[in-house]
């Protein structure tokens, strides 16, 4: 917990507080790019030597498995258009900027009942944090404790000569420590809400012995090409990190980065972003947030209100403190900085913490959002509502616990279907079903939710998502060689209780 000489010099650095938190304000697009540089994506196992051979000047090559792999580098106009023409190459793009998402200058912690957790003993011990950004400061009184091995690409590397950006230039530290240590701020802010130790120095972050691991492949000025932060993705999947936190983002998708997402994906990797800053505005979530295997964050403030740069959209998963948030940044300082990329960490904390007592990571999403308390805001803006870990852990004590305590009693209400969305697809022999659905109790007795596809009522798949609490929300991804005739959906309650609606497929 913060010590009165952390509370003194915070009180101190008040004016200058509200200076720092400004530097990035919005979010870039991708578009944003170098003169000639392109990334081409080929088949698994064609078409990269012909990328090689165009490029005049070969970057990186990634290589994403059986999703395919990708060529980075400066490309004359004439090879783009005959590699547009390849049929081994699934996609030529520029090679663009995604930036750090951050607004002005943590109250949180409490806020999402993240404190509750770990006087519980739910800290995220044993689970690895991937901070995905400018860096983490390698030497922070209340981080280096947390930190483990670290990664930077070559353009992102630390340095102390900062060249400046749209959004303004690095924080002037004299010295790198790391390759990945933080020339910027952003990302040691990040790593704070997300693992900062319970060692009564500093702020106290929601996953206090969780281990926290720099992905540095934003550069000193915030910003970050497709390329680096594409292989900065692989690269923490390959070390087997748990979870990924990436405040930071684009309105524009890029074949390159969802290739390294979906890797990840595979890899049982959570990953967690920040919704972006482009608000007020609807249907605006930007990328990487916006991808189907990503947790997308929004923002709120101390109020529970939404913050008004938050970006929104049905993309949306959940909620978390995002204004005037404080937290550690280089060397041995605090500042409050504000942005969906304050609110990202809140929920990667928590991730790790569900991960490290004995959730699946394939069902972190589902959990969280279950848990999460609806504060009276669209579901474009909330998701499921704001980010509470220790209902996410069944502890009981918490704020949602309190407007509950009754009910050891059977529940005497049914389950409620709110949403049962079905995109139906096919690709070669098999028939795809996309269900979006999402459920609620007034007992606040949901225990789960079946999607089905069948044929002549016979089960031919099936998906099942264990939920609790009043609500819950989710996807399910069905796909069968037969041909179905119906999708079913079911959700139970903890007294056994069925509610059931079908469509044909």
């Amino acid at each position: 917990m913060p010590s009165e000489d952390f509370a003194r010099r915070t009180v101190l650095r008040g004016v200058g507080a509200g200076i720092a938190g400004t530097a990035l304000v919005g979010q870039a697009s991708a578009t944003d790019v170098r003169d000639d540089e392109y990334v081409v994506g080929v088949e698994p196992d064609s078409g990269l030597e012909q990328a090689r051979e165009a490029a005049d000047e070969v970057r990186r090559e990634l290589d994403f498995g059986s999703i395919g792999r990708a060529v980075s580098g400066r490309f004359s106009e004439n090879a783009v258009e005959v590699l547009e023409n390849n049929p081994n190459v699934r996609y030529v793009e520029p090679n663009g900027l995604m930036w750090a998402l951050e607004q002005e200058t943590p109250y949180g912690i409490e806020q999402v009942d993240a404190d509750l957790a770990i006087d519980e003993g739910e800290t995220g011990d044993g689970v690895s944090v991937a901070v995905i950004d400018t860096g983490i400061d390698a030497q922070h009184e209340t981080l280096e404790a947390n930190l483990g091995e670290g990664y930077a690409t070559e353009d992102a590397a630390c340095t102390t000569d900062c060249g400046g950006g749209p959004f303004g230039g690095g924080n002037d530290i004299d010295d790198c420590l790391e390759e990945w240590d933080d020339d910027n701020d952003h990302g040691t802010h990040c790593a704070g809400t997300a693992g900062a130790a319970d060692d009564g120095t500093g702020v106290l972050g929601v996953a206090p012995d969780a281990t926290l691991h720099a992905v540095k492949v934003l550069q000193c000025d915030g910003g970050g090409t497709l390329d680096d932060i594409a292989a900065g993705i692989q690269w923490s999947a390959d070390q087997g990190h748990d979870v990924q936190n990436m405040s930071l983002g684009s309105d524009t998708d890029s074949d390159v980065v969802r290739d390294a997402v979906q890797y990840a994906d595979e890899r049982g990797v959570v990953m967690v972003a920040a919704a972006g800053n482009d608000g007020p505005c609807t249907d605006c979530v930007g990328y990487p947030a916006a991808y189907d295997e990503v947790i997308a964050v929004s923002a709120t403030d101390e109020d529970d209100d939404l913050a008004d740069f938050s970006s929104t959209g049905p993309e949306v998963d959940i909620a978390a403190p995002g204004v005037d948030v404080l937290s550690t940044i280089p060397r041995d300082d605090y500042d409050e900085f504000s942005g969906t990329s304050m609110s990202s960490p809140h929920v990667a904390g928590a991730a790790a913490t569900l991960i490290a007592a004995g959730t699946d990571p394939a069902d972190v999403r589902a959990e969280l959002t279950a848990a999460a308390d609806d504060v009276g805001l669209d579901d474009n803006e909330q998701g499921a509502g704001r980010l509470n870990v220790a209902d996410a852990l069944d502890i009981e004590g918490s704020d949602d616990d309190d407007d509950d305590e009754d009910d050891d009693d059977p529940a005497d209400a049914d389950p409620v279907i709110d949403t049962f969305a079905v995109e139906r697809s096919s690709s070669g022999p098999w028939s795809n079903a996309d269900v979006d659905w999402a459920v609620s109790h007034e007992d606040s007795a949901l225990e789960s939710v079946t999607t089905e596809l069948l044929a002549d009522s016979n089960v031919l798949e099936s998906e099942s998502s264990s939920v609790g609490g009043a609500s819950a929300a989710g996807e399910h991804e069905l796909r069968s060689r037969d041909d179905p005739d119906t999708v079913r959906l079911t959700a139970v309650d903890e007294s056994g209780t069925a509610v059931t609606e079908t469509t044909d497929y």
